[in-house]
């Protein structure tokens, strides 16, 4: 009997202890507390396939299945301090249809964080990240099929070698380093997307002269072996700001053409349009700005997937929660705040599912899609 009690007494203990390490208190008013079970158990996990890449298309590994990406950037996410808040917006964008979070995997530290001495940098950053542990699964990050890819690092540029071999060098270094300890992920640069002047027959399709003497090339930085698909940004706002809304969606629609067109015969690789930012403007019948130029991008991506070709998805900046207002910039929205947008957003999955059957937002709740769609 004695012993009875003390096995109770210590499977309570034990109880409290589990919930106590797995309670995330509530942050800020109006924040609820929640029990989530973090402990990692890789075999209770969902079965996922690696996104692989079949010449100019994302597969899936496991279904073989085509993939093409309507997501969504969320830089925020490690600096938020509040597992909540990251929770949330994941499940705000999943309700949305989108199935890729684009986050930052580091904090921000400055123009040196990576760089021992000029010309040289540190690997081990990557390293560490490769080589860490899921909090949940408990696999570690080289393993881990619900990472989509890795990005080197966002918005390269090397204005003092505007020619372009440092980046070139820098690039081709460090895609080499990260596949040799990560051979199941694919990996971008994290381009803009501006042509450099060795390339004068497409010069014409940057914003603008500056373009060209950032130190980048679209086609010479994302032809790197090891580089396994294209990235781009689309800034029409920032980039030709004078513009009209139709000058903009026109030189929108140019821009994506552009890199579709020589990622599917150029490189032959995919190509992802990694954030699609513009300003809040409303008109006076109530539709925005944005919807306009995001459409424009959809739209040419949809056109894509419809042919076969490379233009593979694209990713709107950014998505906020309430709570994360520090973090906003003059592109960022909270999307339920946003009607128009966020319909927007869940025609584009919709209509991207019902063109192969499966996309990467395979949790789209097929009752959503046939609202949209009716």
């Amino acid at each position: 009997m004695r012993e009875r009690k003390l096995y109770a007494l210590i499977g309570g203990l034990l109880l409290l202890a589990v919930v106590y390490l797995n309670w995330e208190p509530g942050s800020g008013s109006g924040s609820e507390s929640v029990f989530e079970i973090r402990i990692p158990i890789p075999w209770l996990q969902p079965r996922m396939g690696f996104v692989t890449r079949n010449s100019t298309r994302f597969v899936d590994s496991e279904t073989g299945s085509l993939v093409y990406v309507t997501g969504w950037n969320s830089y925020w996410l490690m600096s938020s301090g509040s597992r909540v808040r990251v929770s949330e917006m994941l499940r705000r964008g999943r309700d949305m249809g989108m199935g890729v979070c684009r986050t930052w995997a580091f904090s921000d530290g400055g123009p040196n964080a990576l760089q021992v001495s000029p010309g040289r940098f540190d690997e081990r950053v990557f390293q560490t990240i490769l080589t860490r542990k899921n909090t949940y699964s408990g696999v570690m990050y080289s393993d881990e099929p619900a990472i989509f890819a890795w990005e080197l690092m966002n918005e390269p540029r090397c204005v003092s070698n505007s020619s372009g071999p440092l980046l070139q060098a820098w690039i081709a270094e460090m895609a080499s380093y990260i596949k040799s300890l990560d051979q199941k992920h694919l990996i971008t640069v994290g381009l803009e997307g501006f042509y450099g002047h060795q390339r004068p027959g497409r010069l014409g399709v940057n914003p603008g002269q500056w373009a060209a003497s950032l130190g980048s090339d679209f086609i010479q930085n994302s032809a790197v072996e090891q580089i396994d698909f294209a990235s781009v940004h689309a800034y029409p706002d920032s980039w030709i700001p004078n513009a009209s809304l139709e000058e903009k969606a026109k030189y929108l629609a140019r821009w994506v053409d552009s890199h579709v067109n020589d990622s599917q015969n150029v490189l032959k690789k995919p190509v992802l349009f990694t954030e699609v930012g513009s300003h809040f403007h409303v008109k006076k019948n109530g539709s925005y700005d944005r919807d306009i130029l995001l459409k424009t991008v959809y739209d040419k991506v949809y056109e894509s997937a419809k042919l076969g070709q490379a233009g593979a998805g694209a990713l709107i900046w950014q998505l906020v929660i309430e709570g994360m207002e520090s973090y906003q910039d003059e592109f960022s929205l909270i999307a339920k705040e946003h009607p128009s947008t966020y319909k927007l957003i869940m025609q584009q999955s919709c209509r991207l599912r019902s063109l192969f059957g499966k996309t990467d937002n395979n949790s789209t709740k097929r009752s959503n899609c046939s609202e949209i769609t009716s």
